[in-house]
């Protein structure tokens, strides 16, 4: 188009010029010194428009010639950043594909060329990750020394962020902890940060440490909910098994939301603490509380048994006894209620009902427990018969178990 302006308006002034040179026969005298010029007026016309092209056309070039190292340091520029960005596409692309070696060599080659500071630590870090997965520890130390002249907040952050992860799969949990911290004292909410330093303190059983972020994740993070339902009973369960008084146990279980107590998990692991303290008379307690709780059927039976089999306080094993009577109430065929009303009765020194209750339990459930209390019944009524009888069971069910 505009090629056709030009040459338009061209062809309109040679025609403006030969209507002009037709009606005009005037002529033009210059004079300079003893010379003189008679030209027509023509002629001169013609020769100033020339002249004005002709000056036109050598200023624009002198223009352009002194354009033309800008144009090329910007050309140069131009190719270098499209070069540096194919090289850092390639290198994302190739570590996403496994292809570590090439990312590594990808990456290498943006950063020397690449001139926006975001893009060039981008490239760093997929050296770095690639470095790491190769295992070569003298380029992955390059790598990170290098990266040190990153030094706003944000490059840090990352830094510490990927260093972290690295050194939790290599299971180096001390400095991991470390860089985390780093993170941490950058950026206090950072969620993915406080995920990682949960998963740390888990695998060095470190479940107070483990509590106090678990807390702070479940009121500030969208931690999905059947992630904090497995984080929060590995942690607890540890920290009932860590727990070294019942005051320390109870001050853990009482934390607990209202439904998470009467769970299943939970009451169990508080149980099994309160056992493993030797708190029996907390434990019977707990058992008196919950015995209409419908959640702790389950273990109902199972933790009255373990229970019976440790008591020796007459007013424990009293207590325990009418527990375990309501419950058989509800589950007369409950082979375990009957073993534990069974031993309880014994501790009792009521023969004749201990007898009773353990026979019972043998007829639906044969156990070790059963005939070793037959025998003790059978030893302090003097029951040869009896005594003869619950030994040859334990004999015949110790050959089965061997």
């Amino acid at each position: 188009m505009k090629l056709f302006i030009r040459v338009s308006l061209l062809f309109l002034l040679a025609l403006a010029v030969a209507g002009f040179s037709r009606f005009n026969t005037g002529s033009v005298t210059l004079y300079l010194g003893n010379y003189e010029a008679i030209l027509s007026l023509n002629l001169l016309l013609i020769v100033w428009l020339v002249s004005f092209a002709v000056i036109y056309y050598l200023l624009r070039l002198y223009i352009n010639l002194r354009r033309l190292p800008n144009r090329i340091q910007r050309n140069r520029a131009r190719n270098t950043l499209i070069s540096s960005r194919r090289h850092l596409n390639d290198a994302g692309l190739h570590y996403f594909e496994g292809k570590y070696r090439s990312c590594y060599d990808n990456a290498l080659k943006s950063m020397k060329r690449e001139i926006n500071p975001d893009n060039k630590f981008l490239a760093y870090m997929l050296a770095f990750r690639a470095a790491n997965v190769m295992r070569d520890n003298e380029k992955e130390a390059k790598i990170s020394a290098e990266m040190n002249q990153f030094s706003e907040p944000k490059w840090q952050l990352a830094k510490h962020l990927v260093i972290a992860e690295n050194l939790y799969n290599e299971q180096r949990f001390g400095q991991c902890i470390d860089n985390l911290n780093a993170v941490l004292q950058l950026d206090h909410k950072h969620n993915q940060a406080r995920r990682m330093l949960l998963k740390v303190y888990l695998n060095l059983a470190n479940y107070s440490k483990a509590y106090e972020v678990l807390t702070w994740l479940l009121k500030n993070d969208s931690l999905r909910e059947y992630k904090a339902s497995k984080y929060k009973a590995r942690v607890i369960s540890g920290l009932f098994k860590a727990a070294v008084s019942a005051k320390e146990l109870s001050g853990y279980y009482n934390k607990l939301a209202r439904d998470e107590k009467v769970s299943f998990l939970y009451a169990k692991l508080y149980f099994d603490g309160l056992l493993r303290l030797a708190e029996y008379a907390l434990a019977i307690e707990f058992l008196a509380e919950n015995l209409k709780v419908e959640t702790l059927h389950l273990i109902y039976s199972d933790a009255i048994l373990a229970l019976s089999k440790k008591l020796e306080d007459k007013v424990q094993v009293d207590k325990l006894n009418l527990i375990a009577e309501k419950s058989l109430f509800a589950d007369k065929s409950n082979a375990n209620l009957l073993l534990a009303l069974g031993i309880l009765s014994y501790h009792q020194q009521r023969f004749a009902k201990s007898q009773a209750y353990l026979e019972a339990s043998s007829n639906l459930k044969p156990s070790l427990d059963v005939y070793v209390f037959l025998g003790l019944v059978a030893k302090d009524t003097q029951n040869s018969q009896l005594l003869a009888e619950s030994h040859q069971q334990l004999i015949a069910n110790i050959r089965n178990l061997a």
